[in-house]
């Protein structure tokens, strides 16, 4: 492919380089709206998995929570595809954000009314995680069509930047105005960090891209169903794309479920006080750890060897994840290292997964593509419930 032979022409890593696509307008706006909604997601995840925890005190209460997201995640992924190939993808990403801000508005004054019970916070996450799968499959193949062809690969590795970065700040942030405020004035936060997004993406045109649509008259003459299933054979059709989609929901059921869990693994398996500040703590580790992850990724996009270098990732997540537990009995700094080395091994190994499909994948087939990618982040949701206990 072009973006392939374009990149490995100098196949020695460069930051510098991959950098470049900051210079264009429109990604760097689409950059920055997926910060601030990340940093308000993140926070809100915590949050949430507290609030849930101080309203039962119970491991498999906290694990259905989570389900509120994975389960319409696992649902309307395919159906957020599909749209993102046939509709534009700027107003697809506002129309999230902005159900995105009404949810944790709404969430922030139930609870400082004392209006809020666990059956409600499910089925608000339900209401917000619906939204959330129609916008997420649009954002990276529209950043990706703000770049030119050659700097698509570093472009994927910069926008999951925002996305790990958070995952320290947006935990942080979110733990501390929890354990310090209040949880209303986390979720009022994170309604903030939606609303500068959607402000953000509202700056930027309608059309991008709009040449690669030229391909796609046949799929917006199919009805969704019908497009759905074009897309899902596109993806059998190509041995690259299925081998990375099932190494995803691989990943995603054996490795990464701990992360949902962290509140009450805190309090329950390292016996500190004010566990909600030391969760929140941990999840910033892996945060800190994972932007490392992301900036390695970042730097490899000239490389030839990605497909080796995500095996590698991949293992040393996994037995990173599995030591977490063997360093518990020592206490709070007894899981330190192994949640700071899985946050930066798993980081790598979605960046270097994420970048290879938006690269693989013909462009009437992004959106569908990556709500694969999306469908296969469910299972972190869904497998986290039999965790609960």
């Amino acid at each position: 492919m072009t973006s392939v032979a374009s990149q490995t022409q100098n196949p020695r890593p460069s930051l510098r380089a991959a950098a470049q696509v900051f210079q264009f307008r429109n990604y760097k706006l689409l950059w920055i709206s997926s910060a601030v909604s990340m940093l308000g997601m993140n926070a809100q995840q915590i949050i949430r998995g507290m609030l849930a925890w101080d309203l039962t005190g119970n491991f498999g209460m906290t694990a259905i929570l989570v389900l509120s997201f994975g389960i319409p995640m696992g649902l309307f992924s395919l159906l957020g595809g599909a749209l993102a190939d046939r509709f534009e993808k700027r107003n697809l990403i506002i129309l999230s954000q902005v159900a995105s801000m009404f949810v944790a508005t709404l969430v922030g004054f139930l609870v400082m009314f004392d209006l809020i019970n666990f059956w409600l916070l499910f089925s608000i996450g339900f209401f917000q995680g619906s939204f959330v799968s129609v916008g997420m499959p649009a954002r990276t193949p529209l950043m990706i069509e703000t770049v030119p062809p050659e700097q698509r690969l570093s472009a994927v590795a910069f926008s999951m930047m925002p996305m790990t970065a958070m995952r320290a700040i947006g935990p942080a942030l979110g733990g501390l105005t929890a354990g310090f405020v209040g949880f209303e004035w986390g979720y009022f936060g994170s309604a903030i960090c939606y609303l500068i997004s959607v402000l953000t993406v509202l700056s930027i045109p309608t059309g991008i891209g709009r040449d690669d649509k030229l391909a796609t008259a046949e799929t917006t003459s199919m009805n969704l169903s019908s497009s759905i299933a074009d897309g899902l054979r596109y993806v059998s059709s190509s041995s690259e794309i299925r081998r990375l989609v099932l190494m995803m929901m691989i990943i995603a059921v054996m490795g990464m479920p701990i992360q949902t869990q962290f509140p009450g693994f805190v309090e329950s398996e390292l016996n500190v006080s004010n566990w909600q500040v030391y969760a929140g703590i941990l999840v910033a580790i892996g945060g800190v750890g994972g932007l490392f992850g992301s900036v390695f990724v970042a730097r490899l996009t000239q490389s030839t060897r990605k497909t080796l270098i995500q095996w590698v990732a991949g293992i040393i997540g996994a037995v990173s994840i599995g030591s977490i537990w063997i360093g518990a009995p020592f206490g709070f700094f007894g899981v330190v290292l192994p949640i700071f080395v899985s946050g930066a091994a798993m980081t790598a190994f979605m960046g270097i997964n994420q970048a290879m499909l938006m690269d693989t994948a013909a462009p009437e087939y992004r959106g569908r593509v990556m709500s694969l990618f999306m469908f296969s982040m469910a299972f972190l949701s869904l497998s986290a419930a039999p965790m609960g206990k």
